[in-house]
């Protein structure tokens, strides 16, 4: 399986993650959330680690990266679920279309990944189409912009696409010198960690079954989608990756307005067909 259709796999089952977390999710505490999220997750890499054997030596240099991934994910993590619990999927989501973006200058520096002229083009067509997506009408062409500022939710997951676009490239460094799984047990493990006496302060109350009974959904998809992700970055470029996975905003949109009832604009169609040629740029060319 090549690291294009891992990156499709894991960019709709984020989605499936959002609408549970806003379905299922909705009377829980944000940061109790995050935690129950990623305690599932460990629990689940942790049994899949010890099914398969996979064991590898922890190095110092393995120790730091792993260490400063999961500080920058915990604080995302927060950002993220608070996000999309208060706001709406169809504006707040699209923010994350600048994580490529971000990629672009980062992952060339930290992981020394050389990308293709067309390929940066097939990167930048899709955010450029994600930003034709959160147009509401064309005369308004900085309206995304201005909404950020406006919205505090598009603000935060602004804040969320600008961590997440740092810290892709110190997944890429520890899928590397271990493999997906492990690095996944090793950093979801330390994020649900460093959640905990967040979780905590929520209230005692919110430790209960029908709770936890309420991260399960949520906890499977994002199982998928992050090892699905994971493996893409070890075997293609981070940022070509990101960027196919952003296609899952198309699928938020679509979730948004159908269950959600949000509103939808001709230019929501517009923006997703430039999105799809820009991730058809990336596969084929890039």
């Amino acid at each position: 399986m090549n690291w294009f259709v891992l990156a499709l796999i894991s960019s709709i089952t984020l989605s499936l993650r959002e609408f549970a977390v806003k379905k299922t999710g909705k009377d829980i505490p944000s940061v109790f959330m995050s935690w129950g999220l990623s305690f599932f997750m460990f629990l689940v890499f942790l049994a899949l680690n010890y099914f398969f054997l996979n064991y590898h030596t922890i190095t110092l240099k393995f120790t730091g990266v792993v260490i400063i991934a999961a500080i920058f994910d915990s604080v995302a993590t927060l950002l993220y679920f608070l996000a999309i619990k208060e706001g709406d999927l169809s504006k707040t989501i699209p923010m994350l279309c600048f994580i490529p973006v971000v990629q672009l200058f980062v992952t060339p520096v930290l992981v020394h990944e050389k990308l293709s002229l067309i390929g940066i083009s097939g990167v930048l067509v899709v955010v450029f189409g994600s930003y034709i997506l959160n147009m509401e009408t064309l005369d308004g062409f900085l309206s995304p912009v201005k909404r950020v500022f406006k919205n505090k939710n598009s603000m935060m997951m602004l804040a969320v696409a600008l961590i997440w676009g740092v810290s892709s490239s110190f997944h890429k460094i520890g899928v590397t010198q271990t493999d997906a799984l492990f690095w996944s047990v090793s950093e979801i493990g330390l994020i649900s960690l460093f959640l905990f006496p967040f979780a905590l302060r929520s209230g005692k109350r919110n430790f209960s079954f029908p709770n936890f009974r309420k991260t399960v959904w949520p906890g499977i998809f994002s199982t998928v989608s992050v090892l699905s992700y994971y493996t893409a970055i070890s075997l293609g470029p981070v940022a070509y990756v990101s960027s196919v996975r952003r296609l899952g905003v198309l699928v938020s949109m679509l979730i948004g307005i159908l269950f959600f009832k949000e509103a939808f604009h001709r230019l929501n169609f517009v923006g997703g067909i430039i999105m799809i040629a820009g991730a058809g740029i990336i596969s084929l060319y890039g």
